[in-house]
């Protein structure tokens, strides 16, 4: 069975809760198996042909409390089972213990022990196998975690350039890991930035599979025809990866787009302009730049473009 971390949440929400730690096992299997197979986390009913038990979850001296503390969460999902048959409610729980099987099958670790609904479950001790739970992760899962939008940088830094004059912008592509687990089994997942598309706020946007560089490099550029102020926004598109407890790197099936805070800049022209000759003027400091209001916004430019870099 193939499960996305969010469909496995869900599972494990729907339970009657139990108890986990976990304790491994080597196995006396020469079937072999592939190197580069996820390891399996797998839910089998617990009967009298179980491997396991509480003293295995909690060994040494000191954990008596919490062994008695297990077996009585299975006592317990007993009593519960046999009380909801009696009342015709359903079809009785049943304690389940949870292994992590590894790529090669050669060992396995338990995890803990839970007790669940039975349905379509095999009868106590029937030796029976649950279908394995092979632990992937979806696009859903993907747009689900906190990937961060990049900074994005445009223009001078305070915050202003001259009309026509050239507009550098460049931001970082590092990858982001982001970790998580699920059934006590650790998944990490890597966000690659693959795509930066450059939204320059006057209807000209860039789009480029490089993330551009500071100045002196022009590698990605861009200038305003007009005066006012004008947003920035970069939006990163990121194509994402993921390991199962340290095993190969696997491809999510699609991307996502992280849209970054936009970059207010104002467009200045410089051209000669009566001014008031009562007024000192500060011949270090910058051009007056506006207050930005509705008056004093950016027009669209009629012939703006969009270019691919």
């Amino acid at each position: 069975m193939r499960l996305d971390i969010s469909s496995i949440e869900e599972q494990i929400e729907g339970g009657n809760g139990g108890s986990s730690q976990s304790t491994s096992k080597v196995k006396n299997d020469d079937s072999g198996g592939s190197s580069n197979a996820a390891p399996q986390v797998i839910s089998r009913e617990l009967g009298v042909n179980s491997e396991y038990d509480c003293l295995d979850l909690y060994p040494g001296a000191d954990a008596g409390g919490d062994a008695t503390g297990c077996s009585g969460t299975t006592n317990a999902c007993a009593a519960a089972n046999l009380l909801n048959i009696l009342s015709g409610e359903g079809e009785g729980y049943v304690s389940t213990e949870t292994v992590r099987v590894s790529a090669d099958q050669s060992s396995e670790e338990l995890l803990g022990f839970d007790c669940r609904a039975r349905g379509g479950t095999p009868e106590a001790g029937g030796g029976e196998a649950a279908e394995p739970v092979v632990i992937t992760v979806s696009l859903r899962d993907f747009q689900a975690m906190p990937v961060e939008p990049l900074v994005a940088s445009a223009g001078p830094e305070d915050g202003w350039l001259p009309v026509h004059m050239v507009n550098v912008l460049h931001t970082d592509d590092e990858m982001q890991s982001l970790a998580t687990e699920v059934l006590g089994v650790p998944v990490e997942v890597r966000a690659v930035p693959v795509s930066f598309h450059w939204d320059l706020g006057d209807g000209s946007t860039i789009t480029t599979s490089t993330a551009g560089a500071p100045y002196p490099s022009e590698e990605i550029t861009a200038e305003y025809a007009f005066e006012g102020w004008y947003d920035v926004t970069l939006t990163t598109t990121f194509s994402g990866q993921f390991s199962v407890a340290g095993g190969e790197w696997q491809d999510i099936d699609g991307t996502i787009e992280v849209a970054s805070d936009p970059v207010p800049i104002y467009s200045k022209s410089l051209e000669s302009r009566l001014v008031d000759g009562a007024v000192p003027v500060d011949e270090e400091g910058d051009p007056w730049v506006p207050e930005r209001t509705a008056e004093t916004e950016g027009p669209q430019d009629p012939d703006a473009t969009h270019r691919e870099i």
